[in-house]
């Protein structure tokens, strides 16, 4: 599976640029979000949002869009 770049948009508004797991049918297995030049990984909901200096209801759900 190849990590393909892509954005992630969550559901306050704002985006990131991340990196998206694609599995050969299309679905999106992981993704790593980056902030000021450094991958912010999802572990915990409340962690990886306080990183992102967010709350949990702030980015979740979330949409992504791979690049062509």
């Amino acid at each position: 599976m190849p990590w393909k770049k892509g954005k992630i948009k969550f559901d306050d508004g704002s985006e990131y640029p991340a990196e998206l797991l694609v599995k050969s049918d299309g679905q999106v297995w992981n993704a790593r979000i980056l902030k000021d030049g450094k991958i912010v990984e999802e572990i915990d909901a409340n962690h990886f949002a306080k990183n992102l200096e967010k709350n949990a209801e702030d980015v979740y759900p979330y949409s992504y869009e791979i690049d062509k």
